[in-house]
């Protein structure tokens, strides 16, 4: 609260002062005034105001003169001074060259002040020496140094000024001191206090000589003019000069020459000014040596000996290069294409060595000029972004900004995109958020569609930069699907690679979701057999899969990754290092799937084994068959899983008083119970046969087992009583093993699985208590075959007398011996 207080008495405070000055002023009804910058003038009796024009918002400054400042002078020296100042406005008005103050509002007066309006200025050049006098606040002129660039170019400039007034107006000014001169915002040096000049026009006119008081308000000072001004009542163009000495020379030794007050010393006066035009001043050394010899003859008691305006415009103190590139540079805008675009490459190679503030204040406002011509933007473009390079955000989007954006939007040439590109990073260093979406954004968009292969890359080069400025939604929508378009349409191989590197650099500045479904199931859709753009796609993965707060799902990696990096690996044209890079990439995916699967599937087995506790106490162990076909692959139980479970618990039937857990869906399967024989041993010795010779000797056999059908009979009886006695026992049925045929794919049995202990002999002895038989058959009547079309090891004697026995016997093993020694 009592900042605000503070806040409220200081602007009120300075509401009541202004009032107070500009009391009944006309100028007040155009302007608003704000704050006391500076002083100047004769004595510095102009004070100078801050302020801007009501209908226009146009910045300007309020010169002010304070009519009580002349209490201490009679009526008619009031009168007098007044008179003077007058006419000096009026002058100043009709004045219109680069050189001298501009005045935007003709001079106002009421019964205490006179007043007018002027360009934007900082202070007169007495202000930045270190005289403050009749000024409030200093804070701003501490702040601003003039450096020896500006001190050059300024005294340049000056020379210009004075040789127009002489040359093109006619008039001599008589009055050149630090106090007239002014320095405006751009950091131009301009004349001001025209109120002894003297024309030349009217040759008869005499010059007018002021009586020099003790208080010399109004009238020039004894120390800034020429002598022949006050000793012989004479004027012409090398007064000016003399007093352009002066003021050389006050500027650099931070001092007035020392000289008693022609008023009061007459005589003093000229013995001073004599030995001045002989020695040179004292401090004579502080001046440059380039100008030192010029100042000391500019110093001369006799006007004839001291340089004319043209020769001191062309010393080598004022002939470097950036002197003359910035004399060039304001009379450049007439003049033809060529010559213009040879100037603007000259300036490129020197623009950075300017200060920054004549950079921004001076060179700037001419090289927009030339927006105008578009064939001199790409020449004037360069320098301009060199500028903005210096530039604060402030200051750019307060000079620079309502600039470049219609530059933005044009299509030709061409060559302003690039530049654009090429400098991108200083835009994004000095744009705000704001700016970049509305101006940087749309440059960017237009540059994806653009045809230039190097536009295209030096875009797709400065995106990463430029997505910090902007919303997760414009990325998504706008950014990421344009750069998406480009990679799947282009050609070239460079920039469908910047695609996928733009792409990949994306993932630390975008959502998980973004990256996985917008980019990642992208990838696959990407022509990918150039080797550049395979590892581009699996730095993309790689970035995906590490970068925290992104990683990509295990559904993800199995059903859409993995499948696209296995191709990639046998890709021709891939080193060893990339070809190892890809394969360490899915051995990564793959442990990831590995882990996380095993995990859920763990905690899965342990739920339902907690579950089932109450049920099922011990699970069978695996089956001796499994065991002997997979046991050199090094795989335990637990991989079968359910598959395993189903298989033991066909092979093992419940024993009495255990129930037997069915699916409701499936009905139970009819067993055909035979009685398993402990001695069976057979030693059949591979036998490597073709398909042809397998078939011939089927047929073979097939005749001979004809002949002994009818000696089979006997025997067929015999086998169907024991196989009646295997039923009643419930034991499962055992298949004689089948003979080497070709690979053929058998439709998978639905009846009870069948031990390979039975084929390799190798499984568990079989009970004492069973009988073995010798031939074992399959009568009518018998249950259908639960083994579908599974073929037997040896094929079975067709019956052709089907009166003789209703089934077809099997062959013992005296005849399969018998049959193999054939």
């Amino acid at each position: 609260m009592d900042a605000i207080n503070k806040f409220y008495s200081s602007v009120s405070q300075t509401v009541s002062t202004l009032s107070s000055v500009f009391l009944g002023n006309p100028l007040t009804k155009e302007y608003d005034i704000a704050e006391h910058i500076a002083s100047a003038g004769s004595e510095l009796v102009w004070k100078i105001y801050t302020g801007s024009k009501r209908s226009t918002k146009e910045p300007a400054s309020i010169f002010v003169f304070d009519k009580k400042q002349l209490e201490l002078f009679t009526k008619d020296e009031r009168e007098d001074i007044c008179d003077n100042i007058r006419r000096g406005v009026v002058q100043l008005t009709k004045i219109r060259h680069p050189q001298v103050l501009t005045v935007q509002h003709a001079m106002e007066e009421s019964r205490d002040t006179i007043a007018f309006a002027t360009e934007p200025v900082v202070a007169s050049l007495a202000n930045l020496l270190g005289n403050t006098t009749n000024v409030a606040n200093t804070g701003l002129l501490s702040e601003y140094k003039l450096t020896e660039f500006d001190t050059k170019f300024g005294l340049f400039e000056l020379l210009k000024g004075i040789q127009f007034l002489h040359d093109e107006a006619q008039l001599i000014h008589r009055n050149i001191c630090t106090e007239n001169i002014i320095v405006n915002k751009q950091g131009v040096w301009k004349l001001f206090g025209f109120g002894f000049c003297w024309s030349k026009r009217t040759p008869g006119t005499p010059v007018m000589n002021h009586y020099f008081k003790n208080r010399l308000l109004g009238n020039p000072g004894s120390k800034w003019t020429a002598p022949e001004l006050i000793l012989e009542n004479s004027c012409n163009e090398s007064t000016d000069i003399y007093s352009l000495g002066i003021l050389i020379y006050t500027i650099y030794s931070r001092e007035n020459i020392p000289s008693p007050d022609a008023s009061m010393d007459l005589y003093g006066y000229k013995q001073s000014v004599t030995k001045l035009s002989n020695q040179g001043p004292p401090k004579l050394n502080a001046v440059p040596d380039a100008l030192r010899a010029e100042v000391k003859r500019m110093l001369n008691v006799n006007p004839q000996s001291r340089p004319t305006l043209q020769s001191l415009t062309q010393i080598s103190y004022f002939c470097d290069n950036y002197v003359q590139c910035l004399d060039n540079l304001e009379t450049l805008f007439p003049k033809d294409n060529l010559e213009k675009s040879e100037f603007y490459k000259r300036l490129s190679q020197i623009i950075g060595e300017f200060p920054h503030r004549l950079r921004l204040y001076r060179i700037l406002p001419s090289l927009v000029k030339e927006f105008v011509n578009c064939s001199m933007i790409p020449f004037v473009l360069t320098n301009i972004l060199t500028i903005t390079a210096t530039c604060t955000q402030a200051e750019y989007m307060q000079h620079i900004s309502s600039h470049l954006r219609p530059v933005m939007l044009l299509d030709e040439p061409v060559q302003i995109m690039l530049i654009f590109f090429q400098n991108l990073d200083v835009l994004l260093k000095v744009c705000p958020s704001e700016e970049v979406r509305a101006s940087v954004l749309p440059l960017v968009y237009k540059a994806l569609e653009s045809k230039s292969q190097q536009i295209q890359e030096l875009c797709l080069s400065i995106i990463p930069s430029l997505v910090v400025h902007l919303e997760k939604p414009t990325i998504k929508s706008g950014l990421v699907p344009r750069i998406k378009a480009l990679c799947s349409g282009t050609n070239l191989v460079s920039v469908r690679v910047k695609c996928l590197l733009c792409l990949g650099q994306l993932a630390t500045k975008i959502d998980k979701w973004v990256m996985i479904d917008d980019i990642v199931a992208y990838l696959p859709s990407v022509n990918c057999r150039e080797p550049a753009v395979i590892m581009a796609i699996v730095g993309v993965y790689k970035i995906t899969f590490v970068t925290e707060g992104l990683g990509i799902p295990k559904d993800v990696l199995a059903c859409k990754v993995l499948p696209h990096l296995f191709p990639m690996t046998i890709v021709n044209g891939l080193s060893l290092q990339q070809f190892n890079a890809i394969i360490a990439l899915i051995k990564e995916f793959t442990r990831k799937i590995e882990d996380e699967q095993g995990d859920k599937l763990g905690s899965k087995a342990s739920v339902s084994t907690s579950t089932s506790n109450g049920s099922l106490k011990q699970q069978s162990p695996m089956p001796n068959d499994v065991q002997q076909s997979f046991g050199g692959l090094n795989l335990g139980m637990d991989v079968y899983g359910d598959f395993m479970q189903s298989t033991t618990a066909t092979n093992n039937p419940p024993q009495q008083g255990q129930r037997t857990l069915t699916s409701p869906l499936q009905p139970a399967k009819p067993q055909i119970p035979i009685q398993p024989s402990s001695t069976l041993n057979w030693t059949v010795p591979p036998v490597a046969m073709t398909a042809k010779e397998n078939s011939n000797k089927y047929n073979l056999f097939t005749q001979q087992q004809n002949t002994s059908l009818l000696s089979s009979t006997s025997t067929s009886t015999s086998a169907s009583t024991s196989a009646m006695q295997l039923r009643k026992k419930d034991t499962p049925l055992a298949l004689l093993p089948p003979p080497p045929q070709p690979s053929i794919a058998m439709p998978m049995s639905t009846g009870p699985t069948v031990p390979s202990a039975w084929v390799n002999h190798n499984g568990p002895p079989m009970s004492s208590n069973v009988i073995a038989p010798k031939r074992l058959e399959f009568t009518a009547t018998a249950a259908p075959n639960p083994y579908g079309q599974l073929q037997p090891l040896i094929p079975t004697p067709s019956t052709r007398d089907s009166g003789k026995s209703s089934s077809s016997p099997m062959l013992s093993k005296e005849d399969i011996m018998e049959f193999l020694q054939k």
